[in-house]
């Protein structure tokens, strides 16, 4: 996705259990590993219950 854009978001972080993916945590490690800029904020907006949070990954400058 990278070569067509300088950022990438990644909406909802939540299993359709209502918990966090157990695939966000090692993804961040992976692409922080790799020299990405990867940060996990608040949005506002809930698509599930609890799901208010989005990972943003961008190119290190």
């Amino acid at each position: 996705m990278f070569r067509v854009a300088s950022e990438v978001r990644i909406f909802p972080l939540l299993t359709l259990m209502l918990r966090e993916s157990p695939y966000v945590q090692p993804l961040i490690e992976e692409l922080t590993s790799e020299g990405f800029v990867v940060s996990v904020e608040k949005v506002g907006y809930e698509l599930q219950r609890g799901g208010n949070e989005m990972l943003r990954i961008r190119k290190a400058a």
